[in-house]
């Protein structure tokens, strides 16, 4: 990437946060509650998916309903915000100073529900760094497409982010990708889809800088 982006796009969670371990907590504390075997750290990684439904139907989860499907949303999110392994990944905030100490705008876009992802954002510290934050209307988990439409962006983007999903996102928008392996799926899944990969975001100044 021989030029650093105008904007660059930030995915928050497994990108910017460390939760993955909150999330597997919550989800096999859910699976547990409905007789179903729990998953481990690898499988979870291994089999996350987007949208989240899809993945949930996969792990035997099938709610009759749209109020069972928004009670397991609520579920999952009162056990994760509780979690006390929540925390932002290693080089997050290093990363978010150097572009923003190089004029590059910065935006959150993200399936968490706008309440919460502007509630954590205030948790840690994040908000000042930000030009503009998207999150979802509702707890589905569902394409950010949509939402990418509207962000208010200025020259070359990039996204930074950590599921096939924000590599899907990036394509369908025409932008650069950077897509981290220390969230929510591994290295393995993440290279099928032909953009860099680094392991750490402590990596990505460098690359873009």
């Amino acid at each position: 990437m021989p030029n650093a982006p105008r904007t660059v796009v930030w995915d928050f969670n497994g990108t910017l946060l460390d939760d993955v371990r909150a999330c597997l907590d919550a989800l096999n504390a859910i699976l547990r509650g409905n007789r179903l075997p729990p998953l481990s750290a690898e499988d979870y990684r291994a089999r996350f998916r987007f949208p989240v439904a899809e993945f949930y139907r996969e792990l035997g989860m099938v709610p009759a309903t749209r109020y069972d499907w928004e009670a397991l949303g609520e579920s999952f999110h009162m056990r994760y915000l509780f979690s006390r392994h929540l925390g932002l990944q290693p080089g997050a905030r290093e990363a978010l100073t150097a572009l923003r100490a190089a004029g590059i705008r910065q935006g959150v876009l993200s399936a968490l529900e706008q309440g919460l992802l502007e509630m954590q954002l205030r948790q840690f510290g994040l908000t000042p760094y930000f030009d503009f934050i998207r999150g979802s209307r509702n707890y589905d988990g569902a394409s950010k497409e949509a939402a990418a439409r509207d962000l208010p962006l200025e020259g070359p983007t990039l996204l930074v982010g950590d599921t096939l999903h924000d590599a899907e996102v990036a394509r369908a928008m025409g932008w650069d990708c950077i897509l981290c392996s220390a969230g929510h799926q591994n290295a393995e899944r993440l290279a099928t889809v032909g953009f860099p990969i680094i392991p750490s975001l402590l990596l990505l100044p460098p690359r873009l800088l």
